[in-house]
């Protein structure tokens, strides 16, 4: 049986190393600072809808405590912009065989990449021959050391999982079985380029979570952002998942659980805790590839300039309004 290093200690990261745990598969959890503490000391807590779960986990600081195996699978939980730091972190740790064996190289071990964006995919093909990318429908938080939060319930959230570049792999199947065991819905598709992409014109609209301004605003800035993205990616040749069956195969239950607010996105969720931004691998993709392609992303590239300063001096959710981001309408206008 595999097991499962699960590479950051986030809302999806926990919850990954917890489910993989309380099926019976093994699982490590590789977490950090107050959070690791409190696993350690307490085990983690998941709270639930009808009650909490509290997980006693292996973990580990980081790969210096981990004795990599043959059998070991990478998940890398990390957020988008912390992926490539990791990814050369545990490239180049051993892998230790059989007795007498030779010893190998966390490279030659497959790595599932969780993360939001595009990028990350290519940046572990550099060091890793088994590259398989993950899409995540998953509503679990994270804001208190050793807890999180998932209002999902009985299914703890939705998966995609496929061989990059893009073919099919029976590998994939058997990870989603390990994970279906674990409790979330999960779909092996040959094609997770074009599952990446739909995710992504979700994941633009992430940021305007941190802006100031009344519903409406928002919903007409969204719109914009997600025009962008279209346009940039049928440049770039980029053809996404249909919308409709991303929704159908992430239709999940969510009920209240108790004293959490439910709402907050991955990206509020890192500027609550002071954890940096991961903007620049989502709308800074699109402007990327519009930059790339000639396709002007006037407004994901105000989004990302806004947030990006605010995450650079520490300023909290709400510092910006959205009616800052539209007045870029106006500066073309004018």
């Amino acid at each position: 049986m595999s097991r499962y290093v699960v590479i950051g200690g986030g809302a999806v990261g926990g919850l990954f190393a917890a489910q993989l745990t309380l099926a019976g598969i093994p699982a490590i959890l590789v977490a950090r600072g107050r959070h690791l503490e409190a696993i350690r000391a307490s085990g983690l807590r998941i709270r639930r809808p009808h009650g909490d779960d509290v997980v006693r986990l292996a973990t580990a600081a980081g790969p210096a405590e981990v004795r990599l195996t043959p059998q070991d699978v990478l998940v890398l939980a990390t957020k988008a912009q912390d992926a490539e730091a990791a990814l050369t972190a545990w490239a180049w740790q051993p892998v230790h065989a059989e007795p007498g064996a030779p010893t190998g190289l966390g490279a030659d071990l497959p790595v599932l990449t969780v993360q939001n964006g595009l990028a990350t995919e290519d940046a572990a093909l550099r060091r890793f021959a088994r590259v398989y990318g993950v899409t995540v429908a998953v509503a679990a938080s994270y804001l208190t050391p050793g807890e999180v939060v998932n209002p999902s319930y009985p299914v703890n959230g939705a998966l995609w999982l496929g061989r990059y570049p893009d073919r099919a792999d029976p590998a994939a199947a058997q990870f989603a079985r390990d994970w279906t065991a674990a409790g979330f819905a999960v779909h092996s598709v040959p094609d997770i380029t074009a599952w990446k992409a739909r995710k992504l014109f979700v994941s633009v609209r992430n940021g305007l979570d941190l802006l100031d301004g009344n519903d409406e605003g928002k919903a007409r800035a969204g719109a914009l952002l997600v025009a962008e993205a279209e346009a940039v990616l049928a440049a770039a040749g980029i053809v996404p998942a249909p919308p409709e069956a991303l929704r159908a195969g992430a239709t999940l239950t969510f009920e209240p659980v108790p004293g959490h607010v439910p709402g907050r996105l991955s990206t509020w969720q890192s500027f609550a805790r002071g954890a940096g931004s991961e903007v620049d691998h989502l709308n800074g993709e699109i402007v990327r590839l519009g930059r790339r392609h000639g396709v002007a992303t006037p407004v994901n590239e105000r989004l990302q300039r806004l947030l990006g300063a605010q995450a650079a001096a520490g300023r909290p959710p709400g510092t910006h309004t959205v009616d800052e981001l539209l007045a870029v309408l106006a500066d073309l206008r004018g």
